[in-house]
């Protein structure tokens, strides 16, 4: 297939939109000599004439009229396939659960958009299920938590944490008419369970040996960090993530009224496809997140107690 002269064409389509030599060459930064000799240039390649001088300008001919539609189409089309690549290369679609991404990423977006500026980062905040197919059409990379690392074939997945879960509260519940003095106390404060499953809280207690406290009952949310709002609210107690806690146990929103810790099987993984792992902006987020969840766990109350 022989393609006419681009350049020409495109300066075609200009001195059509304007009628106007001068004109055209002015939004295109060239000189007026030189947008007619790329129309001469294209006419030549047509056999046939283009543009009509009248007295107040161009007007286009039968020819010109039945190029310029489909030229400007052309253009149009090219434009926006290249501006969808470029998007495609700079912004950055990250899929997570709420509490991770208001825990881990938010306070820490200020580093990534100083580090990397030239990316726009795109963030889903959306609870994920694991065994749900990897959608490429809306996100390049996902934060997702499961049980245990299964993935397809055309996915990678990257270990940033364990699930290491202690028990946190307002410090106003360790006083009062029912101070928390040991674990069994918790029979007379609400349980706030992060999960629908209410099995960790089962297993947390009988880990720390207390008999009297109903591990069914108190209040149930979707995700952990509604549970983390009620805590410090003071309207119950509720597992957690060391690493997501430790800015609120810094401030003395949050303390630790006993230092068991329930290590489930569960951990979050960092979840994209294998294609995509040499992409600049994968790596780039990649890299940051990996090194921002060390520091994360590094100032862990886990790490503070020697875990």
């Amino acid at each position: 297939m022989k393609l006419p002269p681009l350049n020409a064409l495109r300066v075609f389509v200009a001195a059509a939109e304007h009628l106007s030599f001068t004109r055209a060459a002015a939004s295109l930064g060239l000189t007026q000599g030189a947008v007619s000799r790329h129309v001469q240039t294209l006419e030549e390649y047509y056999a046939a004439t283009l543009f009509t001088r009248q007295a107040r300008g161009l007007a286009l001919t039968a020819e010109g009229e039945a190029l310029v539609k489909p030229a400007r189409e052309a253009f149009q089309l090219l434009n926006e396939a290249s501006e969808a690549l470029r998007l495609r290369q700079s912004d950055l679609r990250v899929r997570m659960p709420p509490t991770p991404a208001m825990r881990w990423v938010l306070p820490n977006l200020p580093d990534f958009q100083a580090r990397y500026p030239e990316y726009t980062l795109h963030l889903l905040t959306q609870l994920m299920v694991h065994d749900k197919p990897f959608n490429r059409a809306e996100y390049d990379l996902a934060v997702i938590g499961m049980p245990r690392p299964e993935a397809p074939p055309d996915l990678r997945l990257e270990c940033l944490c364990r699930e290491k879960l202690i028990p946190v509260c307002s410090p106003a519940l360790l006083s009062g008419p029912h101070p928390l003095n040991t674990p069994d106390d918790l029979r007379h404060h609400t349980l706030l369970h992060p999960w629908r499953d209410q099995d960790t809280w089962r297993r947390w207690l009988l880990l720390a040996g207390a008999t009297q406290v109903n591990p069914e009952s108190g209040v149930t949310f979707d995700a952990l960090e509604y549970a983390l709002h009620a805590a410090v609210a003071g309207m119950g107690v509720t597992l957690a993530q060391a690493s997501m806690v430790t800015q609120d146990l810094d401030s003395g929103r949050l303390v630790i009224p006993f230092d068991t810790v329930l290590e489930t099987e569960g951990a979050y993984y960092l979840v994209y496809p294998h294609e995509m792992a040499e992409l600049p902006k994968v790596r780039a987020f990649r890299d940051w997140l990996v090194s921002t969840m060390a520091k994360s766990e590094a100032a862990s109350w886990l790490s503070r107690q020697g875990y």
